[in-house]
Parts: structure tokens; C-alpha cells; sequence
């Protein structure tokens, strides 16, 4: 079996190692009985599996040469009186090392994936033995060290042994193609995507770019899921890879599977056996259901139809399915969407490869040098890797960059010949109008209605060609999209927009800014009316048009043209509080309040710190439902918000009014009195009116309760009050509800106080006399 320089290298100076603490034990062991009986067992069951079998008495050496590392610093601990002083004080000292380098020899004999720094972890340990001052010969290191330095790929003719019976779980994982390297920045990912293959989730799908290391880190985590402890019985690899970069091209794969009944089949017999009937599906089901099995499906966008759905559909509990994807299956699965590693990560990946592959015009650059570079190659792993081997064959970086068509092709290809044409026109509006954007934006931009427009954006986000930003706001959440950085490289290569279409989205984006400053000039400064739109930013524009059509359909009782755009504008922006504050005026002009008050309060719930969300659904409760107390608390929330709003004030002042809360309007009148000049006509009648029934209204009180003294006193008050209203403002509205005062007047009149008596009758003849003025 064939491995990479890194594996046969660390395997090299472990051998090394284990050789020279070998030859320590034979310098100063000459009894059997030194050696603990498990080690010595151990070792006799490895003769007897190298041998074929133990004739005879074994000679101590030979017992020797079986021990692995662990059990050769074991025994030198455990009989540390049968050694030299500085040699059990040595090996004692560096034991901690020396366990680390153990895990490192298990990873290289048992075939797992290496880490990034067992190379240079093992190398500087031998390199560290040499240098220590002790009487201890590290021969066999040194010698390995010097051969390394002459020639590394002497490794490569070297085989790796190992006796030991590997009590994994059974499975046919290849040979990592990372172990040069390791799995550099990835462990989150692994981790993350190992507890779902332990957790409830039956099929995890990760999905990414060509490139990205899908099937990398699925690799890793199908090793761990090989462990004794592992809940599996088996671990399943499948690949439908069909093409691989190399230097110059994208090459076909001879011999790959390229249909998903071919991925089917081969799965089939790697569960059930080479004599598997291909057109019997449930015997692999049977199998999934009967054995805990965690199959890989590697590359599964080559082969993604309707076929493997129904098999991924049929999974039965117990078995996992771990699929690798440029394109999620968009059912059944858990998503996990990969971008490039970060960016000191794959600093670090580039200078490694650089090292190992003895490039040193990249290796000894400055760290923001290859920082540069990563960024520009979107941190994608085998993005890294390729540029290192170009630059190898004596290119220079910069041209290797600006030619990496086939690279990007490489990673693209397979995904954009899949998208539907509506996916395919908003990956060219985006490359024109660059920058987040929203669903409203973009279906405006490409003439789509709200569903036609999500669907593709779904689709896009399936392959990952998308990334997404989410900014709260309020209690909502906005989300945005733009292309992913390498998709945007790769489409403006290979799917540049024409001239024409261009021109059509500059000319849209145009029209949608001009649409922004038409909608800033409509608002005036009252933001309490109804028809002012409160912007959450400038991309609301689309559906602020909307709400604007709708709104003149409603004023012109079009009502069914008003609700069809505001269901459209609904689906487009459902976070949108103006939306459904939009919705509950249609529903309240239409007499449909049950919706209307549910409209309202999706609309608070959305931005529960609008003030004038509050205002609006007090005005709708204290109107339209006759809802004093509810209408109420939503002023005093507004008027929290807001206190210094003439509107909500009055709001409030007349709610308390209703409630017979004299003293709390009068309160709020007070404090209107001094900034009450600068509100318009309007307003300031509202707040004359006021003024007027809080005295009207008491007195009416005092009368009920029998105090005709107080009561009188009132109504005088408001007499002085309304003679002393400028003239626009005793308009008919509210001398006509002067006359509410008769009843109580007439009371007065009636109560047999013959001192009330004048003063009543006068204050009846002054509002006979106001009222037909």
C-alpha cells in the first residue's frame, strides 16, 4: 500500500525511536523477569503472528524486538532500579512526550488521518533526543535524521509493520489525501459534525464548494466513528467523484461511478457482499435496518436525482447517511454549509505545503504576504494546495492567480449547469448590482413574484453560491444575501452577464433609488399619519411602493387590488412591521376587525419599540372596538416612547378623558399648554375640544354625585374657557357639542337652589346663543 511522504517520514523517526529504546532495554536487561507479564505476552503473540508460530524457548533480544514504543518506556519506568540513574531519570522526564508521540504512532500504523503538527511534533522530539546531554545513544534516530537530510524520499521503500490487531470498527475507508498536512482549522466542524452522526439526525449533509474540504473533514469523522466505542457496526465510504485538478486540466476519473443507481449498487456491495443483486434495493435497506451503519456518500451532486431521494427517504433508524455535496438534497438532511477556513488557518496551510514541498519563495514570505494571497483564493483548502503546486513548477504567484480558470471551473462547474434558469438570472442580477440585498430587491430586480423569487434563492442557497447576513431589527430579523466570494470569481470568468442585461439592472437600481427619494419627499413631518412609512433602511423602498399602492387602492375602496399587493408584499417581506401595520388598516377600513387587531399586534411584536405602532392600534381599540382601557395602556406605551409627541399626548389626554381620569388629562393639558402654539390647526382644535369636555364632563360628575356648587363652577370655567378661544378655532364641531351641558343644567335648574338657579339659566342661553352663531 502506497502512502505520502509525511505518513512514511513520521513512520521513519517513530521506527527510529522504537529501535533505539529497544537497544537501551538489551543494554541493561538480562532477565525476562523484568519485562511486566502483559508486555511480555504481548510481544510473544506478535512473534507468533510474524512467525506462524513459537517453537522452542525465545531469546530475550527477540522478545525485545516486539515491544512498541509505549511498552518499551512502560518497562523502563516500571523497573527504573534495573537502569542507570540518568537514563530511568530521562526517560521519567520526557514520558509525557513520549505518550504523545504514542497517539501519533497509533494514527500512522492503524491509517488514521495525521494532524498538522505530528510531523513537526515527532521530528523535533528526535531532533531534541540528539541534543540532550545524557549518555544515552540515539543511533538509529541520528542516522535516520541524516538520510532524511540527504535524501527524504528514501521513506517511501520502507513498509509500514505493524502486529498489533486493529479492534476497530470494520470498514473500507481510503487513505486520507491530507496528510501532509493534516486537517488544518476544521476542528469545530468535525466535532460539530461527528455529534450529529452520535445525535437524532439520520442523514447530515455537508454541503460546499469544490474545493472547500467536504470530503475531507467527512473522512476525518468517519475515522472517529471507527473507534471500539463507536455505536456503529460498520462504516460505509462511497464516492461518486468523477473529475480531479491537476496542474494543467480537469481530468475524468477512469472508471468512476456516475449514476445514482451505480452509487446504489456499489453501495450494496460494500454492505451486503460482492454477490449483492443490484435491482434489490430493500436488501440494502434490510441491512441499514438490522446493522448500525454510518455510510458515506462522497461527491453526491454527480449523481443527485430522484433515485437517491427515495433511497435517502427509506433510511431506517439506527443507520446514518453522511452525504458530501456541492448541492444539498434540500429534504431529510441536516445541513452543514462549509466555507473557507479562517484566515490564519489557511496562512498556515499555505506556508505548510510550501515547506513540505520545499517551495521557499512562498514558505519564508511575510505572514500578510500569504495572508494576501489566501484571502484572493477565498481560503479554500484545495484552492491553497493548487496554487503551492503551480508556484512549484516555476510560475510566479501573481500569474498563477490571475489564471486559475481552470481551478475555479473545477469548483463551480458541477454546480451552476444544475441551477434552474430563474437561479441562474439572479446570480447575473447579482453580479451586476453587487452588495447585500433582500428578497424584495432582488424580485424587483428580476421581475419575480415573492414565491418565484424565494424558491431561487433557496436553490442558490442549496449549493452555497450564496452567503447570508442577518441584522436584527426590533424583534425581527432582516436577511440578506450576496454571491459567495469564489462563486463571484467563478461566474465572472465563465457567466458574465451581456451588455444588455446589464443595462436593464442599472436601469431598475436607478429607478428603485429615484422610487427612494420620491417616497423620502412624500413623508411629511407628522410621522403619526397614516400614510408616513417608517423606513428600517433603504433596501424597504420595494415594498414601501407597494404599501403606497395599496394604500390608494384602499382610498379609492379598490379594495381587492389593495389586499392582493399587500399579500404579495407580505410574502416578500413577512419581518417588515409596516407591512402589517398595512394589512390591519386595510382590515379596519373593510369592517374586518378580529384581523385587523391581530394585524396590530403582529405589527408590535415585529417593532415593539415603534411608538407609533402603539399610537395607531389605541386609536384602532378606541374607535373601532370601543376598547377605552386597552386603548389606554397602548398610549401610555407610545407616550413612553414618545413623550414629547403633541399627538400621542392628546391621544392619552382624551383616552384618560373617556375613563373620567379628569385629573390625568388635565395634567397632560398642562404640560401641552406652553408647546401647544406650535402644532397645526388640526391638533390645536383637538386640544381646545379637550379642554372643553374635561369641564363639561366634570360637572356632569359633580352633578351625579349631587355637588351642584362644583358643578356649576365647571361649566362657568368652561364658558370663560371657550370665550376666550380664538375665533377659527370655535368651529361648528365643537360648539354644537356645548349642548351636552344641557342635562346637567337642566338638573341644576331642577334642584330647588334657587341661588343656582340664575346662574344656570344663564349659562343656558349663552350656549343657545354659541350654538346657532
Amino acid at each position: 500500500m502506497a502512502f505520502n511522504l509525511t505518513r512514511m517520514t513520521i513512520y521513519a523517526l517513530i521506527a527510529a525511536l522504537e529501535e533505539d529504546l529497544r537497544a537501551l532495554i538489551k543494554l541493561y536487561v538480562d532477565n525476562e523477569s523484568i519485562i511486566e507479564s502483559g508486555l511480555l505476552e504481548k510481544a510473544k503473540n506478535r512473534i507468533e503472528k510474524d512467525i506462524g508460530g513459537i517453537f522452542g524457548d525465545i531469546e530475550l533480544n527477540d522478545i525485545i524486538d516486539y515491544l512498541d514504543l509505549g511498552d518499551t518506556f512502560q518497562t523502563i519506568n516500571n523497573k527504573r532500579s534495573s537502569f542507570p540513574t540518568h537514563v530511568s531519570k530521562f526517560i521519567k522526564e520526557e514520558t509525557k512526550s513520549l505518550e504523545l508521540i504514542v497517539s501519533i504512532r497509533n494514527r500512522v500504523m492503524h491509517i488514521r488521518p495525521l494532524n498538522f503538527d505530528d510531523l513537526p511534533i515527532v521530528s523535533d522530539f528526535c531532533r531534541k533526543l540528539l541534543k540532550s546531554e545524557t549518555a544515552i545513544l540515539w543511533s538509529n534516530i541520528g542516522e535516520t535524521l541524516r538520510k532524511l537530510e540527504e535524501d527524504p524520499s528514501f521513506v517511501l521503500a520502507l513498509d509500514i509493520v505493524s502486529y498489533d490487531v486493529d479492534e476497530s470498527v470494520n470498514h473500507n475507508l481510503p487513505i486520507p489525501d491530507f496528510d501532509e498536512t493534516g486537517l488544518i482549522g476544521r476542528d469545530k466542524e468535525v466535532e460539530q459534525v461527528k455529534q450529529l452522526c452520535l445525535g437524532g439526525f439520520p442523514v447530515i449533509s455537508i454541503v460546499g464548494e469544490g474545493g472547500v474540504g467536504k470530503s475531507a473533514l467527512a473522512l476525518k469523522v468517519a475515522y472517529e466513528l471507527t473507534d471500539k466505542n463507536s455505536p456503529f457496526d460498520a462504516v460505509v465510504w462511497v464516492t461518486s467523484k468523477t473529475t480531479q485538478i491537476t496542474l494543467n486540466e480537469i481530468r475524468e476519473i477512469k472508471g468512476a461511478i456516475d449514476s445514482s443507481l451505480g452509487v446504489i449498487h456499489e453501495i450494496g456491495k460494500k454492505i451486503v457482499g460482492e454477490d449483492y443483486d443490484k435491482s434489490n434495493v430493500d436488501e440494502v435497506i434490510e441491512y441499514l435496518a438490522t446493522f448500525k451503519i454510518a455510510l458515506f456518500i462522497d461527491n453526491l451532486e454527480t449523481i443527485l436525482d430522484e433515485n437517491i431521494r427515495q433511497f435517502v427517504g427509506a433510511l431506517p433508524q439506527g443507520s446514518k447517511i453522511i452525504i458530501t455535496s456541492r448541492i444539498g438534497l434540500g429534504a431529510y438532511e441536516y445541513p452543514i454549509k462549509l466555507q473557507g477556513i479562517g484566515e490564519s488557518y489557511a496562512s498556515q496551510l499555505l506556508r505548510t505545503v510550501a515547506k513540505i514541498r520545499g517551495v521557499s519563495t512562498l514558505s519564508t514570505l511575510q505572514e500578510s504576504v500569504l495572508r494576501g494571497y489566501v484571502n484572493r483564493m477565498h481560503r479554500n483548502p484545495s484552492y491553497i494546495k493548487w496554487f503551492v503546486s503551480s508556484v512549484q513548477t516555476g510560475l510566479s504567484p501573481e500569474s498563477v492567480l490571475q489564471n486559475s480558470d481552470d481551478f475555479l471551473n473545477f469548483c463551480m462547474s458541477n454546480v451552476y449547469q444544475y441551477l434552474s434558469p430563474d437561479a441562474r438570472r439572479v446570480t447575473s442580477s447579482m453580479q451586476c448590482a453587487q452588495g447585500l440585498k433582500d428578497i424584495p430587491e432582488l424580485a424587483y430586480l428580476n421581475d419575480f413574484e415573492a414565491l418565484q423569487a424565494q424558491k431561487a434563492i433557496q436553490e442558490l442557497m442549496a449549493t452555497n453560491m450564496l452567503s447570508q447576513s442577518s441584522i436584527a431589527k426590533g424583534a425581527s430579523v432582516k436577511t440578506t444575501y450576496q454571491l459567495s466570494e469564489l462563486a463571484r470569481a467563478y461566474l465572472g470568468k465563465h457567466h458574465k452577464p451581456s451588455q444588455v442585461f446589464q443595462k436593464e439592472i442599472r436601469d431598475k437600481r436607478n429607478k428603485l433609488n429615484s422610487m427612494f427619494e420620491e417616497q423620502m419627499s412624500r413623508r411629511t413631518g407628522n410621522k403619526y399619519l397614516v400614510k408616513n412609512i417608517k423606513f428600517r433602511d433603504k433596501s424597504d423602498r420595494v415594498i414601501a411602493r407597494k404599501l403606497y399602492d395599496a394604500q390608494n387602492h384602499i382610498s379609492n375602496s379598490e379594495h381587492d387590488k389593495a389586499f392582493e399587493i399587500l399579500q404579495e408584499a407580505q410574502r416578500l417581506s413577512p419581518d417588515y412591521f409596516e407591512v402589517a401595520r398595512f394589512m390591519a388598516y386595510f382590515y379596519q377600513k373593510s369592517g374586518n376587525y378580529s384581523d385587523a387587531r391581530e394585524q396590530y399586534e403582529l405589527a408590535i411584536v415585529l417593532s415593539p419599540n415603534t411608538p407609533q405602532l402603539h399610537y395607531w392600534f389605541g386609536r384602532f381599540l378606541l374607535h373601532s372596538e370601543e376598547n377605552v382601557d386597552e386603548a389606554v395602556a397602548q398610549f401610555r406605551i407610545a407616550h413612553n416612547l414618545d413623550p414629547e409627541s403633541i399627538e400621542v399626548c392628546l391621544a392619552l389626554a382624551r383616552g384618560y378623558l373617556f375613563q373620567h381620569e379628569f385629573d390625568e388629562t388635565q395634567k397632560i393639558l398642562n404640560e401641552l399648554s406652553s408647546s401647544i402654539s406650535t402644532a397645526d390647526d388640526h391638533l390645536h382644535k383637538i386640544y381646545c375640544d379637550t379642554e372643553i369636555q374635561v369641564l363639561y364632563r366634570r360637572g356632569d360628575d359633580f352633578s351625579k354625585s349631587g355637588d351642584f356648587d362644583k358643578a356649576m363652577d365647571c361649566l362657568e370655567e368652561m364658558r370663560t374657557k371657550f370665550q376666550d378661544l380664538s375665533a377659527k378655532h370655535k368651529d361648528r364641531h365643537i360648539r354644537q357639542k356645548l349642548k351636552k351641558c344641557n342635562y346637567t343644567l337642566h338638573k341644576i335648574t331642577s334642584s330647588g337652589r334657587e341661588d343656582l338657579k340664575g346662574r344656570a339659566l344663564e349659562i343656558c342661553d349663552w350656549i343657545e346663543s354659541e350654538s346657532v352663531s
